[in-house]
């Protein structure tokens, strides 16, 4: 069984700036440089309504509407959300496919198999965490593969969750425009109605397939199965370890002074560490993060001389942190990361003979003197000194 994410971020450039000016919320917003030559990158759902799309030249969006309102670009921004954005998919699955800078593909095939979660649950649970994380909304489309996911995700916009399967794209899929299926543009939707071909459900039929091959060439056969609802692409994931593993929460109630905030994140470094000790991971690096509101807060990371998932290590790493970076406000999000993560089985220490060892039980010499002439410190037991003598 395959289950296939296709998260998309709900008119990303604007809803960083709106994070920013919350007072244009309800507003036509444009994304662009004011100028005569520039275009539309991104346009607020209001805009949308009055027939304001990307692309379109600025002067045309001015002339439908006299109180557009247009915002200069800061894409160094727009890529500090976005990979943040990344971050957090990546805690649902390590197959995340990277598609644009906001949006991209998620296997969770294994996961659901295993806890036999629900999908629509997983993606709800997704949609809050970003909205209350970096307070952007988000839309997803969940299939069996990465065409119809594709497709599901911009069916409901802003905050919609869609599932398209076999079941059901006679319904969803078929009646669309051929314009909207992904991979075809306006030319090639243009001339495919020319030839008759008016929907996608046009498209997934067979005794179209002549007309298919005439104007879509090569790529007739592609567009035929994936209107079928067959796409064998798999999700690109980096097959590399996570960089980073974190738990956070929100407060309904604000947390309110340090030590109301250090009794809080005590169970965010249990759990942290449960997880981090069931995937066998150590870091040598933790990381805090204070939310205070939409638009403030603060993450500070502190580097360790140690690997470790241990979960007493964890919360003193990140008091400390807490006792530097805290200024007295109110908090409703508090996290714990662990960054320059490695599996246990790579990490090489060279550690000190004396650092981090217990001290032995008497029956346990023979071990110890291993582990310390591993150093090449030639010990021995005072026995074998006798022998050696005798």
């Amino acid at each position: 069984m395959h289950v296939i994410f296709h998260v998309d971020l709900n008119a990303f450039y604007v809803s960083c700036e709106l994070i920013r000016h919350p007072e244009l919320r309800g507003r036509p917003v444009v994304i662009a440089h004011d100028s005569k030559r520039s275009v539309v990158s991104t346009a607020s759902y209001e805009a949308r309504k009055l027939g304001i799309h990307s692309a379109m030249p600025l002067y045309m969006a001015k002339n439908k509407c006299a109180d557009l309102i247009i915002i200069e670009p800061h894409f160094d921004y727009y890529h500090e959300l976005s990979s943040r954005f990344f971050e957090i998919l990546k805690k649902y699955s390590p197959y995340l496919e990277v598609a644009s800078i906001d949006e991209g593909y998620l296997d969770l095939s294994e996961r659901i198999t295993s806890t036999h979660e629900q999908p629509y649950g997983i993606a709800e649970a997704i949609q809050r965490e970003v909205y209350q994380m970096l307070g952007l909304t988000c839309s997803i489309g969940i299939s069996p593969n990465k065409f119809l996911s594709k497709m599901a995700s911009d069916m409901k916009k802003p905050m919609g969750i869609t599932i398209l399967t076999q079941s059901n794209i006679k319904q969803l899929l078929w009646p669309m425009d051929v314009g909207e299926m992904f991979g075809i543009g306006k030319k090639t939707a243009l001339k495919l109605k020319e030839a008759g071909i008016m929907t996608i459900g046009d498209i997934a039929q067979r005794e179209n397939y002549t007309i298919l091959k005439q104007v879509l060439g090569n790529s007739a056969l592609v567009f035929y199965h994936q209107a079928n609802g067959k796409d064998n692409r798999k999700v690109q994931y980096e097959a590399r370890q996570a960089k980073s593993v974190s738990n956070s929460e929100t407060f309904e109630n604000d947390l309110e002074g340090i030590d109301e905030i250090a009794e809080a994140f005590k169970p965010i470094a249990d759990h942290l560490s449960d997880r981090a000790k069931k995937e066998s991971l150590v870091a040598n690096s933790i990381a805090i993060t204070l939310k205070f509101d939409l638009t403030h807060s603060i993450t500070r990371q502190m580097p360790l001389e140690y690997y470790t998932n241990n979960s007493e290590e964890i919360y003193s790493a990140a008091l400390m942190l807490l006792r530097n970076v805290y200024n007295g406000e109110k908090v409703r999000l508090i996290g714990i990361g662990l960054n320059d993560v490695k599996s246990v089985n790579d990490v090489k220490e060279q550690l000190s003979i004396f650092d981090r060892i217990e001290t032995p039980k008497e029956d346990n010499v023979d071990q110890i003197i291993k582990i310390f002439n591993k150093e090449n410190l030639g010990l021995m037991k005072a026995s074998d000194l006798l022998d050696k003598n005798s």
